[in-house]
């Protein structure tokens, strides 16, 4: 794939051209399809949290007992800034009746010796400095703590049965993104004839998109590329415990995902990756679920979804911080379009006339995705760019520039608002 077809993919997905040179990184882009389409249900979660509530590699032993790592929400060795918040608690799932992988079950009867051709990590837009590369795959080990509700997992296999075939090639992978973007076209073709707002330009950015791929396809066979034969569908499902419980889980395919969203990514190593989009809420059981998970940290495992489950591997670890909503801003800062994830206001500066500069600590590798989620699900507003160095996003009546950072070994968020 050329730099130049990559930078418009970029450009059709988010909706803006960052500035430098784009990655090459097909799985990435099709990747940032997937993230536009997915719904934010970390910013409905958030309305309970305040006005500034939350959005939202080898083998390894597994035994019976509870990591030493995992630290269950109220457990006395959790930290007194890990306490749980004093909301009204979160009844985790229970369901002694439930088969070992299902929500709410125990899943004791899987646990054992890991299979090493499956394994995840946590993708680039939930870790930044994640790398989307890699010739082995992953290890078990903490993958962080995440400030949105919901978590970006890149899950790898090794197994040729899941479909890994040859490595990728440039004809391989324009192939696959072809497939994504016409999902992507008929997509917002459905999403228009249903009355949603769909702007023709975006329309028409697609279908050249299309046109450009099929032709670069093309011009590849006629050239005698061999091709890969397609990527099988990705069939895997992500587990949340508590104390080996099931308390959250995901699945690939989600519930109405297409095929060519779901089909495994290649590689150039000959490893399979795909994306698995994870509920950081409690599964439900007897029609109650869909709660953000207390404070604490959790295991996390993966096992290729069937009958039976096989391939079980982990845990990994995941965190999620105190739902502390910020406070101390001045009153007459516009929290109502300027919402933020939880955290600590560290510093205030500025007026209504002349806008304000904001820093606050907040606990998440992906902090910036999701402040900048909050923003872009209050009415009215337009994202306008979004890239790991900063994203700024057009609220009612303000422009809003918010940028990740540390200071003091603290994770911060610095956000310059400014009159639109």
């Amino acid at each position: 794939m050329t730099i130049d077809l990559s930078a418009a993919l970029h450009d059709l997905v988010d909706g803006h051209r960052p500035d430098g040179p784009p990655p090459v990184d097909v799985p990435r882009v099709r990747s940032r399809a997937r993230r536009r389409r997915a719904v934010h249900v970390g910013a409905v979660g958030a309305v309970g949290v305040g006005t500034a509530g939350a959005v939202a590699f080898g083998a390894m032993y597994v035994t019976g007992t509870r990591d030493a790592r995992i630290v269950l929400p109220a457990d006395p060795s959790t930290s007194p800034g890990d306490a749980a918040t004093p909301d009204s608690p979160v009844i985790l799932p229970s369901d002694p009746s439930a088969a070992p992988g299902e929500c709410g079950s125990d899943i004791s009867s899987l646990l054992g010796t890991p299979d090493p051709t499956l394994g995840m990590r946590a993708s680039a837009w939930s870790d930044p400095s994640a790398q989307s590369g890699g010739k082995t795959v992953p290890q078990p080990r903490p993958l962080g703590a995440f400030a949105s509700s919901t978590v970006y997992l890149d899950v790898v296999s090794s197994l040729p049965e899941d479909g890994a075939g040859p490595p990728s090639t440039e004809l391989s992978s324009t192939q696959d993104t072809l497939a994504m973007v016409e999902q992507s076209y008929a997509d917002r073709l459905a999403e228009r004839d249903a009355g949603e707002a769909v702007k023709q330009s975006v329309l028409d950015d697609l279908a050249g998109a299309v046109e450009s791929l099929r032709t670069s396809v093309e011009h590849a066979l006629a050239s005698d590329e061999e091709t890969a034969p397609p990527t099988a569908l990705a069939r895997v499902r992500v587990l949340v415990t508590h104390d080996d419980r099931v308390v959250a889980t995901a699945t690939l395919p989600r519930e109405g995902q297409s095929d060519a969203d779901a089909a495994w990514d290649r590689t150039p190593s000959g490893l399979l990756r795909e994306t698995v989009i994870l509920d950081l809420v409690t599964c439900t059981v007897d029609g109650v679920g869909g709660e953000l998970l207390p404070t604490g940290t959790y295991g996390a495992l993966v096992v290729r979804d069937g009958e039976p489950l096989t391939g079980l591997t982990g845990p990994w670890t995941i965190v999620v911080p105190p739902q502390v909503a910020v406070s101390g801003l001045p009153g007459d800062f516009p929290t109502e379009v300027i919402p933020m994830p939880p955290g600590r206001l560290l510093s205030v500066s500025g007026d209504a006339a002349t806008g304000w500069e904001v820093q606050i600590s907040v606990e998440g590798l992906d902090r910036l995705n999701a402040a900048a989620a909050l923003l872009t699900d209050v009415d009215g507003a337009e994202e306008e760019a979004l890239d790991p160095l900063g994203a700024t996003v057009i609220v009612p009546g303000w422009s809003v520039y918010v940028v990740p950072g540390s200071a003091d070994g603290q994770m911060t968020l610095s956000y310059r608002v400014t009159p639109d």
